[in-house]
């Protein structure tokens, strides 16, 4: 899947970033495992931590996920959003 402007990788984004999630270029069965633990399309993410895993917060649950996965998890940067905003 070619990335679209303004969209770029979870990788990319620095630690407290928010973006919106966009897509994962990953099988059914990984981007089923990702929705059932809340990173659904549309869903709103705060970078917790960079690198092995990678740390994410969507709603009020952090995530770790390899590094290889995030690479895989395309997103949309947004202004910053207060925590208590994340839905």
């Amino acid at each position: 899947m070619a990335t679209t402007t303004g969209v770029i990788r979870l990788t990319s984004l620095a630690v407290d970033a928010t973006a919106r999630l966009r897509s994962a270029e990953l099988d059914t069965e990984a981007r089923d495992l990702l929705r059932g633990l809340g990173l659904t399309d549309g869903s709103i993410v705060r970078v917790c931590k960079q690198g092995e895993p990678c740390v994410v917060q969507v709603r009020a649950t952090r995530i770790g996920i390899t590094s290889r996965v995030a690479g895989t998890i395309l997103v949309e940067p947004m202004p910053f959003v207060a925590l208590r905003g994340l839905k």
